[in-house]
């Protein structure tokens, strides 16, 4: 075994680096010096091969000299790889008892050494070890368990009874209940765009994110264990449930259980080992700090990517391949008419789907443009299969990314504009919103919606503040030598020079908070959350690996980044000038409560005071911001409608109300897409955003200053 050979190796005979190790340390030496916030893209001259260990402990030097804070592999920052070995093994805490995962983590002071030296030699063997031990014993003791969830369905069904209608899917398959955590890890699909994978666990709203966060504790017996899959399986069949028939729903929740765990049969140890480990040392340097293999590395591109290649159809899992969801406008699967929600994909060329997870779904249906895609579809409407067969074409996912409203008040005309990701160009087409809701009347107030937005590109968070504050400082990043860089909008002039409010929430993250945070420090903008901001103030360098003919790429935290004002975001966020209604905060879910988060900092900022723009917006601020807040106290306090939306039990309450006055449907018979859009409708937040936008105008002073930019 790979392992037991390396034993066999002394430390002085592996110190003396090989040609590839060599030529690998001077190309990423050489790559460092070029990269910036913008991916770099080397072409690959073949296919990339697996990592190997002396390719990753050629590697770790550098990376210790890259990172913002990380410079050395001592024994405690060696604890730190193996709690994140352990994570990347068990994310869910669904296969380990705490006993055994104590005693992988628990080691001594000296074995920490030891393997923090030899490591860096290449010698992996501890961790062959660890895996094969969980292959072994974790996962193969719950094939049976696992086998005979079909057979335990009213069983699985009667939890939602006796508990209705808590979604223990959360708590115990470790999802966050929300689309995903400011950037987690892993790249799941993007929610929001065609041929990429609705959520395959969507926000929950009747669940406290604390109390999730305590059940995700690892169980003590093995009798918790299997009360937990029980209750993993109940929670995903009813959030399933909501656009599958009962009988899809409850196949489609023991599939997506047994991803999980299927994920591990069949790899090869030594393989896996490599990757597994550069994984973990990189999550030990800091939250951000990644390792992308090579699928995600293809997922985690494209979710910044302003179009791709595809059919243009939002899917969701089903036991046969993919619902769709939605079609998007003008993509091949809208111009070809054959399309429905609700119909199902279940075979992509001569690729059958089923029991494939979601993102593998994507992959398979996304090309090049001008490729023919055969799909067998399972039609809705007559439960009959049909080929269709569709030319890929470019999906531009402006559209979906950029959303624009407009309202009417008595006090003129308030616009809103919803961000979902700064992928690249976004603030482009921030801009050509504007224009289009301004195109009859001119826009009194405006509203940008950064909720939930997980951050993207640094420049074109400092683009998109440039957009309403026209010429100033926006960003300065500090680097591992405490040199700091500031950026400013090279290209000077607003786009939008009215009332402006940033409505936030705790999820709005990274880009996000800096454009908040900016527009905040110049007292251009009124920030309108329940809570503060997620609190990411670090920028992270990509580094493709693909010029080595090695798989995926590196994404690196090098710089901590700080707002116009000073001070930076990490862990602190950016707080609230008025405090709407919303979720509480879930402090479980914040930067600053993972456990090798960046510290806090600040430094001198380089916000003109002076400036008669900034004079004018914080004069503004200052006589009228006690005010807003007071017209917006006043409003909620008289709502009481949306005080309950924010209220966990009467949402629960409400929500079984709903439930038990729904029409009764047959096993095999799946809600109306009609059903589910109608719960969707409500948003209270932008409501009131929008009410303080129009309560800004008549005191706002520099309504003439608007001008196309």
């Amino acid at each position: 075994m790979y392992g037991t050979e390396r034993n066999r190796q002394s430390p002085r005979h592996q110190r003396h680096p090989s040609t590839v190790r060599r030529s690998l340390v001077a190309w990423l030496l050489a790559l460092s010096l070029l990269i910036g916030s913008w991916p770099v893209q080397v072409q690959a001259a073949e296919k990339p091969t697996p990592l190997t260990p002396e390719q990753v402990a050629a590697l770790l030097p550098q990376l210790f000299k890259l990172h913002l804070k990380e410079h050395e592999m001592n024994g405690a920052f060696m604890k730190r790889v193996l709690k994140e070995y352990l994570n990347n093994l068990d994310p869910s805490h669904s296969f380990f008892l705490k006993s055994e995962a104590d005693a992988i983590t628990d080691v001594s002071d000296e074995q920490l050494r030891k393997l923090a030296e030899t490591s860096l030699y290449g010698d992996l063997s501890y961790f062959t070890t660890t895996l094969q031990g969980f292959l072994n014993t974790q996962i193969a003791r719950d094939k049976a368990m696992y086998d005979g969830l079909e057979k335990r369905a009213d069983e699985v069904k009667a939890l939602l009874k006796k508990d209705k209608p808590k979604a223990e899917a959360n708590a115990d398959k470790g999802k966050d209940p929300t689309p995903e955590k400011p950037d987690a890890k892993t790249a799941e699909a993007d929610k929001d765009a065609g041929e990429l994978a609705q959520p395959a666990v969507p926000p929950d709203d009747l669940e406290d994110p604390e109390e999730i966060a305590k059940a995700n504790e690892r169980p003590l017996t093995q009798a918790d264990r299997e009360k937990r899959l029980l209750k993993a399986t109940a929670g995903l069949y009813r959030m399933h449930k909501t656009y599958l028939s009962e009988n899809e729903a409850y196949k489609q929740a023991v599939l997506t259980v047994r991803e999980d765990r299927a994920r591990w049969l069949g790899l090869k140890v030594d393989d896996e080992v490599p990757k597994l480990f550069l994984k973990s040392f990189m999550a030990a340097m800091d939250p951000h700090t990644v390792y992308f293999d090579a699928e995600e590395d293809e997922e985690f591109t494209s979710r910044l990517e302003p179009s791709f290649a595809g059919i243009g159809v939002q899917i969701r899992p089903c036991p046969l391949g993919a619902q769709v969801e939605d079609i998007i406008k003008g993509g091949p699967a809208d111009k070809s008419g054959k399309f429905e929600p609700n119909d199902q994909i279940v075979q992509v060329d001569d690729y059958v789907l089923c029991g494939l997870p979601i993102n593998k779904i994507v992959r398979r249906i996304k090309g090049k443009k001008g490729t023919e895609v055969k799909l067998t579809v399972l039609k809705s409407d007559t439960r009959q299969t049909e080929i269709i067969t569709l030319v890929r074409d470019e999906i531009n996912l402006a559209e979906l990314r950029v959303k624009g409203k407009k309202f009417d008040t008595p006090a003129g005309l308030v616009g809103l504009i919803s961000v979902t990701t700064f992928y690249r160009g976004v603030h482009g087409d921030v801009q050509e919103r504007i224009k289009e809701l301004s195109k009859d009347k001119p826009l009194a107030a405006l509203v940008l919606d950064l909720r939930d937005n997980h951050g993207g590109y640094l420049e074109e968070a400092v683009a998109l503040a440039g957009l309403f504050i026209g010429s100033g400082w926006i960003v300065g990043e500090r680097d591992g030598r405490d040199v700091v860089n500031w950026k400013d909008d090279p290209d000077a002039g607003t786009a939008y020079g009215g009332p402006l409010v940033v409505l936030t929430n705790q999820y709005s993250a990274s880009a996000s908070e800096i454009v908040a945070g900016t527009l905040k420090d110049y007292g251009r903008a009124v920030i309108a959350a329940p809570t503060q901001t997620f609190g990411k103030g670090t920028v992270q360098r990509v580094i493709p690996l693909n010029g080595m003919n090695l798989p995926g790429e590196l994404k690196i935290t090098t710089h901590q980044y700080f707002l116009a004002g000073g001070s930076s975001t990490q862990q602190k966020g950016v707080e609230p000038d008025v405090v709407i209604p919303g979720w509480k905060l879930a402090a479980s879910l914040l930067e600053k409560a993972s456990e090798n988060s960046i510290p806090w900092a600040k430094i001198e900022g380089r916000v003109n005071l002076d400036s008669p723009d900034v004079k004018l917006w914080n004069t503004w601020k200052k006589n009228n911001l006690a005010a807003l807040a007071e017209k917006s106290k006043q409003r909620v306090e008289a709502n009481q409608e949306l005080k309950d939306f924010f209220d966990l039990k009467k949402r629960r309450a409400k929500a079984e109300a709903e439930e038990a006055e729904e029409k009764p449907r047959k096993p095999d018979e799946a809600p109306s897409v009609a059903e589910r859009k109608k719960k969707e409708d409500k948003d209270p937040q932008a409501d009131e955003a929008t009410a303080m936008a129009a309560d800004m105008i008549p005191t706002w002073p520099a309504l003439e200053k608007q001008a196309a930019k």
